[in-house]
């Protein structure tokens, strides 16, 4: 079911209109901006303390810290929180890979847009969990990074910032912000234009060595790679509150994104030994289009007796659309066949949430809430193929329906035993249903429900908060990947063990894990910070591809395989370098060690780890001249390398180089600044993985190599 067109235009209409007239109309005498600041540095401060004294471990960092170096994006700003890694432009807590980090905004997934195009002067702060919490989904087996946006303009203020960059090819963007306040009504508005976000960090080079040896005697083959993207993206991202005189404060915040793009790309083969395959150059040409959009109305109030009541709904919409005309060359030069993919995805959903806090003494703080969403899935994909020697197309449609359903209750209480100790105790229970249709499956549905019980404890182990200790225990869980579940047949040209088809798997449980974590933390006013964290884990029902002969054709699919035993420590350090040197320079240092143990049962052996490594150092300095408005900084991170049992037949190793990533920051006044960020400077120019993939009677070895280059950014903001 598409979306309503009139409603899509109507809401954004809408929102447009307001801020329009917002902006003509005349306003209040602003607030000193010295005021402002102080404002904000006392609201940071005091989240930040909030933090430090409740059961449920967080890490608060402040819209200051988020802004103060000038970062062009989100992901640039989270490198240098300790314990966070970012890779891949995805955010992930240390210790497990990216899909265990569940990343929220505003407490909700991030339905049709990216955590990177949320514009900075939008955020108010992140919450980092690095145990679950009842308030939200318990998909959280690595941690929860929540982002909080802002809910009111306090001043009226526009900014304009210009960013250029380079990694294999050129990138721009163009970002603008306006917020404004006057009386009951306050808004904010973004809007960004990007050329090339996506296509410069795709590798424009890969070459790969395989060799596979079976019952047909032994074949090696090499193939190149080389592919070249352009896309562009255009997103607006307005945010309106009024605060009615009945005291019920109204947030609409909607978010639009639309983009397209095209690629072109040639592999050629070449064929070492034994037999060669069908195709030996493959010329390929794709487009793309897609359309997001993200609605949601909040409305807050305090209700009789302290009462808090905080309710949302709204809806997410996604439309996007895919197209690849592939020719296929046989090693003579002859054209073999020609092959076009048309695939159509929309998305239409519905979403709604709320939570009560009930006040019941000064010892307990009690909250009970709820969410819940339903979306509907249609996916069109149709294959037609043209022999060269037939000259009547082939055509192989395929169409699905799917719905799915999530639903979750919860109810927490925080418990101050103690004058210096306290306890949070939670219990979330949460489903998921599908019902799946389509034209090459059966009809099918699925559902799971996962009960939670989260206990966490905070000790202060002196009157001013300054060392404390934390212990918690809870249980998360992962659920399957939608595109795991309900994916359609997808055919691969010179199908093999390392290019086998793909097809999805209804029957796929979620991973269920139990996890243990321990920590000491001290936070001194001296500026130094320093934390000890244990946390140990058991998952159940590992999600794990694998890859199978049927018909006499490579297919591969998800299946729940084993179960695991993860153990980590992590160190961590802030401090100003003044702290231990009177003469230092105005340094800043953040430091971060990291060391894993882990077992998978239910793979073949050897290899059987959780992570691709065992340790991880990460090192960040920010350095402010005292006679210049420069600020610089860097970051580096040096991890190890082994080999991986990633699946039920294959296991990997990915080398990992050391990386080091610089940045500098100049401030013309506080209106202009320029920044310049270089990322990988040490220009480590591929990366390459080796894999071996293995069943009965078979055995594929694969060594990868891919691009790998500098990234250069130069950004100037303009504010007005």
């Amino acid at each position: 079911m598409q979306a309503p067109l009139s409603s899509v235009l109507t809401l954004l209409l809408c929102n447009a209109l307001a801020v329009s007239a917002q902006a003509q109309t005349p306003q209040a005498a602003p607030v000193t901006k010295k005021e402002d600041t102080q404002r904000v540095e006392i609201q940071a401060r005091s989240e930040t303390q909030l933090a430090r004294q409740e059961a449920a471990a967080k890490t608060v960092i402040g819209s200051a810290d988020l802004l103060k170096f000038g970062d062009t994006n989100v992901l640039d700003a989270m490198r240098r929180v300790p314990g966070v890694q970012v890779n891949n432009n995805k955010i992930q807590l240390l210790g497990m890979n990216a899909n265990y980090t569940q990343v929220l905004i505003d407490g909700e997934p991030p339905r049709g847009v990216n955590v990177e195009d949320i514009p900075m002067q939008m955020i108010e702060r992140i919450e980092i969990y690095r145990t679950a919490n009842a308030q939200f989904s318990t998909q959280a087996v690595g941690g929860t990074v929540n982002i909080i946006l802002k809910r009111a303009a306090t001043t009226s203020q526009q900014s304009i910032k210009l960013t250029a960059g380079h990694v294999q090819r050129e990138q721009g963007s163009v970002e603008w912000n306006n917020s404004g306040k006057q009386g009951n009504f306050s808004h904010s508005v973004a809007a960004t234009a990007s050329m090339n976000t996506i296509g410069a960090n795709i590798p424009r080079h890969t070459f790969t060595e395989q060799t596979i040896e079976d019952s047909n005697g032994l074949q090696q083959y090499n193939s190149f790679t080389d592919k070249r993207m352009n896309d562009r993206d255009v997103r607006i991202a307005p945010r309106l509150q009024y605060k009615t005189d009945s005291n019920i404060n109204l947030i609409s915040t909607t978010m639009f994104a639309y983009g397209s793009g095209e690629a072109d790309s040639t592999k050629k083969y070449d064929f070492t030994k034994g037999m060669p395959l069908k195709v030996a150059d493959i010329h390929s040409h794709d487009t793309s289009e897609r359309t997001n959009l993200n609605s949601t109305v909040r409305a807050t109030t305090n209700l009789s007796n302290d009462l808090k009541l905080d309710i949302s709904a709204g809806f997410h919409a996604h439309r996007s659309s895919n197209t690849q005309h592939s020719l296929n060359y046989k090693s003579t030069g002859e054209l073999d066949f020609a092959r076009d993919y048309d695939t159509s995805v929309r998305v239409l959903g519905a979403h709604t949430s709320g939570k009560i806090s009930i006040p019941t003494n000064a010892e307990h703080d009690l909250v009970l809430g709820w969410t819940g969403s339903g979306t509907t899935v249609h996916i069109d994909r149709d294959q037609t193929d043209i022999d060269a020697t037939k000259p009547t197309p082939v055509l192989t449609p395929q169409s699905a329906r799917n719905e799915l359903y999530k639903s979750a209750l919860y109810a927490q209480d925080e418990w101050k035993f103690q004058k210096n100790s306290s306890i949070y105790l939670g219990l979330r229970w949460e489903s998921l249903g599908i019902n799946s249709e389509g034209s090459a499956q059966q009809t099918s549905k699925y559902s799971t429900s996962v009960l939670s019980p989260i206990v966490q404890t905070m000790w202060q182990l002196d009157p001013q908060n300054v060392d404390r200790v934390r212990l918690g225990l809870a249980r998360t869980y992962q659920a399957p990947n939608d595109f795991y579940l309900v994916s359609p047949r997808i055919y691969s040209v010179n199908n093999s063990m390392q290019n086998p088809n793909f097809v999805g798997n209804p029957h796929l449980r979620p991973e269920l894990a139990w996890g243990l974590d321990a920590a000491f933390e001290h936070n001194g006013k001296d500026g130094l910070n320093y934390a000890i964290r244990a946390k140990v884990q058991q998952i159940d029902d590992l999600h794990r591809d694998t890859i199978y002969k049927e018909d006499n054709v490579w297919w591969k699919k998800y299946v729940n395989a084993g179960s695991a035993q993860g153990q980590s420590v992590e160190m961590s350090t802030q401090f100003p370098l003044k702290r231990f040197m009177n003469d230092a320079p105005d340094v800043d240092v953040s430091m971060t060690y990291m060391h894993f143990w882990s077992n998978v049962k239910g793979l073949p052996q050897p290899f059987n780890q959780l992570n691709p490594y065992t340790y991880q150092f990460t090192l960040n300095l920010n350095y402010r001249l005292k006679d210049l408005p420069l600020t610089m900084g860097m970051n580096a991170k040096l991890q190890d390398s082994h080999w991986q049992q990633i699946s039920l037949t294959d296991r990997e190793y990915l080398k990992s180089p050391a990386t080091l990533d610089l940045f500098a920051l100049w401030k013309f006044d506080k209106k202009n600044q320029l920044r310049l960020a270089i990322n990988n400077i040490t220009n480590s120019n591929t990366i390459n993985t080796n894999s071996i993939s293995q069943v009965p009677g078979s055995i594929s070895t694969l060594q990868t190599t891919v691009d790998r280059a500098r990234n250069v950014n130069l950004s100037y903001e303009y504010k007005f």
